[in-house]
């Protein structure tokens, strides 16, 4: 069975090559240097009168012959901003993908571990979070009597399926329900960045995703405006940062898990002398 941190890695490599594939085929303008044409005509063997579009750029050589059907409209800077949208997409998704399956494949046995002590009291975010989660009468009695710490968990990351684990807040209440103290602050020495820019970061691609998807990349304080820039160096930035967080709380819980584990350990009684 795959781990958490191995889904997570496949399901944001594709936003990767989406963002290579940018790189690949952006240009300003269409090459149309006739020495360079007529080598390529005569390398591919095309007729005189068959349409060529060439791209080239500092790290890519391209040849679209008329038969792929790709007009010069299909791939100019604004269209090939579409693959800039949908890496960001990509990623966001891999996001909110990969925390109910860390708490999934975790929770447990925190819950074993620290028992009525893995929910902090005070802590808003988390009590926001479960707002709706509620138990049957049931339910209650069969926790009364047969304390199953994997029930508890499977109804709690059941409850996320209506209400999402995303941004700031998700990584916060993932980590605080997996035994971190302070999820971002450890997030944020990890990587050597400061708290409140990675935060900042995070829920703006979270929200970037969300115009893509429901507004076709038009703002929500203005949906019905025009659609909004994007550019090579922010989409990476934004896919890099959702990349290195989650790498990061990865591997926080997964350190945080064998302290706990090694707390529970009762050391071996001795022998009177």
């Amino acid at each position: 069975m795959l781990s958490p941190r191995q889904i997570f890695e496949d399901n944001i490599r594709p936003a990767d090559l989406l963002l290579k594939v940018f790189r690949l085929l952006e240009h300003d303008a269409l090459n149309t240097e006739e020495a360079l044409l007529r080598s390529l005509r005569e390398l591919v063997k095309a007729n005189e009168d068959e349409s060529l579009l060439v791209i080239s750029n500092g790290i890519f050589l391209g040849l679209i012959r008329e038969l792929a059907e790709v007009p010069p409209a299909a791939i100019k800077r604004s269209a090939l901003s579409n693959l800039l949208r949908q890496s960001v997409v990509t990623a966001a998704t891999g996001l909110e993908t990969y925390l109910p399956l860390l708490l999934r494949h975790n929770l447990a046995e925190v819950i074993r571990l620290r028992g009525r002590d893995f929910v902090p009291k005070k802590d808003e975010e988390v009590k926001a979070q479960f707002r709706s989660l509620t138990f049957s009468l049931d339910e209650v009695v069969r926790i009364l009597s047969d304390p199953d710490p994997l029930f508890v968990a499977n109804k709690m990351v059941s409850s996320l399926d209506f209400s999402y684990l995303s941004g700031k807040r998700g990584i916060h209440v993932t980590g605080v329900l997996l035994g971190l103290d302070n999820p971002w602050s450890l997030i944020a020495e990890k990587l050597g960045r400061t708290e409140d820019e990675i935060k900042e970061t995070l829920d703006a691609t979270v929200k970037r995703r969300n115009d893509i998807v429901h507004r076709a990349d038009r703002s929500q304080d203005d949906p019905s405006g025009p659609i909004q820039e994007i550019g090579y160096p922010w989409a990476k930035q934004a896919v890099e940062t959702i990349r290195v967080v989650c790498l990061a709380l990865d591997d926080l819980v997964t350190n945080r898990m064998k302290e706990l584990k090694q707390l529970t350990i009762v050391p071996p009684s001795r022998g009177v002398a």
